[in-house]
Formats: C-alpha cells, structure tokens, sequence
C-alpha cells in the first residue's frame, strides 16, 4: 500500500522517497514548535506512537494512510500552519531521484551526527559532575582521615598521660 512512498536504490534497500521525508520533517518540526507531544498526535489520530515516530524520522514502514491522516490532523490545528505550501516551496528546489536520494542520505547523516553530538556532550558533562563529585568526595575523606589522625593522636597522648599519672600514683 505504501510502495508509492519509496524508491528502491541498487543495493535493494528501501528508502523513503524525498517527499515523504520532507512531510514527515514538516510534521515533526510544526508538532514540535507547538509543543504538541507524539502521544497526543497518536491519540487523535488512531495511529501508533511508533508509527508516528517511524514517520517523523523518515524510516519508512508507514502506511500512506497513517501518514495522511497525521497530515490532516495538522493541518486542521488551531495554528492553521499550512503544510502544504512550505511543502510545495521545498519541493521546488528538488530536481532529480538522483538528489532527492542524496537529501535522504544526507538528512539521515545529519541526524546521526546531532545525536552522536548529543550523547558526546551528555558524556562529557556527565564525566565532569563525575570527576567534580570524585575530587569534592576525595577532599571530604582526606579531611575526615586528617581529623582523624589528629583526634587519634590526642587520644594516645591523653591516654599516654593517664597511664603515666597510673603509674605514678602506684609508686
């Protein structure tokens, strides 16, 4: 049913064809910057929430149905965002399969970048907290060992006296 949606390259791999990622990246970014959740686009359109995440990452498996019916419920919104014709300006500027298939391959790269991106800078502020809290911890038992010793220092030295005022006392 959805083989309108893909074209096949030489490796026999499909992949979503130009127009059908350019909606799903329409949709997502107009669900997005209306703070709309996949849940409540899900909900009011009877499709499931992988479906809808499928289409909006342009990994294809979606019906043509699926994908209309999210497309309707957009465009029938409060915000009157009018998909259609942002549509039809970025679709003018494609011209060939050929590029159109490069689009795909590089909007896929990109997002791969972002989110390797992503989780690089998630690492690294989480190797920092890290380190931050391993230092902060490591002063904290330096502190309390020094305390410590210096407690059990003047705990031998009183005991030390004791035993030497004992002593005495038993001369």
């Amino acid at each position: 049913m959805y083989n309108a949606l893909y074209i096949e390259d030489s490796m026999k791999q499909k992949k979503p064809r130009i127009y059908t990622v350019t909606m799903a990246k329409l949709l997502m970014d107009w669900r997005t910057s209306q703070g709309i959740s996949r849940y409540e686009v899900t909900k009011s359109t009877g499709m499931n929430i992988n479906t809808a995440k499928r289409l909006e990452e342009g990994e294809g498996g979606v019906t043509f149905e699926a994908g209309f019916r999210y497309f309707v419920y957009a465009e029938s919104h409060k915000s009157k965002p009018n998909l259609m014709r942002k549509f039809r300006e970025a679709m003018a500027f494609y011209q060939s399969e050929q590029e159109q298939a490069n689009m795909v391959i590089a909007q896929q790269k990109q997002r791969r970048l972002e989110n390797l991106r992503s989780d690089f800078e998630r690492r690294k502020i989480e190797n920092t907290t890290r380190q931050s809290v391993q230092m902060e911890m490591s002063e904290k038992l330096i502190s309390l060992t020094t305390k410590h010793d210096a407690k059990t220092k003047e705990l031998e030295t009183e005991l030390q006296e004791a035993r030497d005022q004992i002593a005495a006392m038993q001369k």
